[in-house]
C-alpha cells in the first residue's frame, strides 16, 4: 500500500536531518516512527540499518572497562582442557573453512562475479 503524506517544510527538514544522522532513508525512518506511534512491530530494519544505528550511537562510558591485566598472560596461564584435541579441531575447522569458501564461490557466481 502506498500513502503520500505532505509535510510542512520545517518538519520535512527535521525528519531528513534525523534520518541522515541515523543513516536511514527518510521512508524507513517515517515507517519506524509510525510503527512506534501505533504500537506495532511490523517494521523490521534491515541488517544494514541496524549496523548504521549502532555506528551512529556514541559509546557509553559505563560499558567500557579498562584492562587491569594482560590478556596474553591470562591466555598463557589458562587451565588446560584435557578433552581438547588439536588435530580434531584443525580437521573440523578445515571442514568449516571449506564450506564457507564454497558458499562464497556459489554467491559470487550467482551475483555474476565469478
Amino acid at each position: 500500500m502506498a500513502v503520500t503524506i505532505t509535510l510542512p517544510d520545517e518538519l520535512e527538514a527535521r525528519l531528513q536531518h534525523r534520518a541522515k544522522g541515523l543513516r536511514l532513508s527518510l521512508e524507513n525512518l517515517a515507517l519506524e516512527i509510525l510503527g512506534r506511534a501505533l504500537g506495532t512491530d511490523e517494521y523490521s530494519p534491515t541488517p544494514e540499518e541496524v549496523v548504521a544505528k549502532i555506528r551512529a550511537t556514541p559509546p557509553n562510558p559505563h560499558s567500557i572497562r579498562v584492562a587491569d591485566a594482560s590478556l596474553a598472560e591470562a591466555l598463557r596461564n589458562a587451565p588446560k582442557d584435557p578433552d581438547f584435541e588439536l588435530a580434531t579441531w584443525n580437521r573440523e575447522w578445515a571442514e568449516v573453512d571449506a564450506e564457507m569458501k564454497a558458499a562464497t564461490r556459489i554467491n559470487a557466481i550467482a551475483e555474476g562475479r565469478g
